[in-house]
């Protein structure tokens, strides 16, 4: 009886700090929820119990507070009754501006449970961080193929000395820069924990330099490739005029003085989180993005002009140097919108509230840019008619080479019997 005495007491200070407003009313959910931190549901209950006057006439439901916490003030009858979604349960947050709905039904009782339907926010926030850590598998697993097939290109290019060309020059080069972006992706991925970017030391945002060079040289080399075929097609093939030199400034050369301009504007105005991100209205990242773009527009206009010539003037032509420049056409049509999508993503990156277009945004975007190096060692290399057919002889050769040793190996180990000795001999000389 005292606790009770304690309680109706300490309802009348909250009244009297609601400013007098309440003196004979029904105790509130507003009141219930000033009260909830020092008693619990249990004795809030108790209080709506032993003190209400309620303005409710007929049959009504009681204030009830249900299992995940929302207070349902007393209501009459046959009334479908909405509150704000909860703040948080079981530590996530949910978006209090959508609603919860349950019925006072005529009996005088609450629906068995309220509709949670529109609080979508806790149930968004679960699956977009199931379909990150399984995005984040499938980087893992796809830069893992990559370096793994852009290896193997590179050795292949490097043992096959017949076919060295400036062309082949130039896709071994691509394969380098994307098997040093691949490499330095994986340092990035398992140095920079949350208290090494808190920290932003120098040698964490030197990774981040030297992830985004190796991005920049990506692109660069493209823009070399692009300007080969350009040169070769258009230019009514006039490749003798090149020289490996220029597409070495091209390809290593010119990324290097903009990711240095990039790394000053992060130093100066952007100087947080080993570089990575953004701060909202600083835009250094651009100094080297918009290279790239410039880039893949300008090697989208060499393609156009390239097919065009193909399709009017060497319909007809059947040399085999026609052939390549074909093949090596088609393989930079699949490959630049593989490069120009994943990185043109960030423009039309979906946000907001759209689930389904976050998640396909996720996968889609992991994909392509973690099997980017695989897709350039397959059309640059593995299909490539010069290398297949090299490795194809240097097997033949070796499978010839193997099989005259393993005869030798049987002759001489044929027992030396004189009949037998003279057999062979008969037969060899006979062969």
């Amino acid at each position: 009886m005292m606790m009770n005495h304690q309680l109706l007491s300490q309802v009348f200070c909250v009244c009297a700090l609601l400013g007098g407003r309440v003196f004979a009313a029904e105790f509130t959910c507003e009141m219930f929820l000033l009260l909830s931190t020092n008693h619990t549901a249990r004795t809030l209950l108790l209080l709506n119990q032993t003190f209400t006057v309620s303005n409710v006439s007929g049959v009504y439901c009681e204030m009830s507070v249900d299992g995940i916490g929302t207070c349902w003030p007393r209501s009459s009858a046959g009334q479908l009754i909405s509150r704000a979604c909860p703040h948080q349960f079981n530590g996530i947050q949910y978006n209090t501006s959508n609603q919860v709905f349950r019925e006072c039904q005529s009996n005088g009782s609450w629906a068995p449970r309220g509709n949670y339907s529109q609080c979508t926010e806790i149930i968004v926030m679960r699956k977009s961080k199931v379909h990150y850590q399984v995005a984040v598998i499938i980087n893992y697993l796809g830069h893992c193929i990559s370096l793994g097939a852009l290896l193997l290109a590179f050795t292949l290019f490097m043992r096959l000395r017949s076919i060295r060309c400036l062309r082949n020059i130039i896709h071994w080069n691509l394969i380098s820069a994307f098997i040093l972006r691949n490499a330095t992706w994986f340092l990035v991925q398992l140095t920079m924990t949350p208290a090494v970017t808190e920290g932003n030391q120098v040698w964490c945002r030197l990774v981040t330099a030297g992830y985004n060079y190796f991005h920049v040289t990506n692109f660069f080399w493209m823009f070399g490739e692009g300007c080969y075929l350009h040169t070769a097609v258009v230019l009514t093939y006039s490749t003798d005029k090149l020289r490996k030199w220029m597409f070495i400034c091209i390809g290593w050369g010119i990324p290097f003085p903009i990711i240095v301009a990039w790394a000053f504007g992060k130093l100066y105005y952007d100087d947080e989180k080993c570089w990575f991100g953004k701060k909202s209205g600083v835009y250094t990242d651009y100094i080297y993005q918009g290279p790239m773009i410039l880039v893949l527009l300008i090697n989208f206009v060499f393609l156009f002009n390239i097919v065009r010539i193909l399709m009017t003037k060497l319909r007809a032509s059947t040399t085999s140097e026609t052939i390549q420049y074909r093949k090596a056409v088609k393989a930079t049509l699949v490959l630049l919108p593989l490069l120009g999508i994943t990185y043109m993503l960030f423009f039309v990156n979906p946000g907001g509230d759209d689930e389904i277009a976050q998640i396909v945004f996720i996968y889609f975007n992991s994909i392509l840019e973690s099997f980017q190096g695989f897709f350039v060692s397959v059309f640059y290399c593995f299909l490539n008619s010069e290398v297949r057919s090299t490795v194809r002889k240097r097997w033949i050769r070796w499978q010839d080479r193997h099989s005259i040793r393993s005869r030798v190996v049987r002759a001489t180990s044929i027992p030396t019997s004189p009949s037998r000795v003279s057999f062979h001999s008969i037969k060899q000389s006979n062969l």
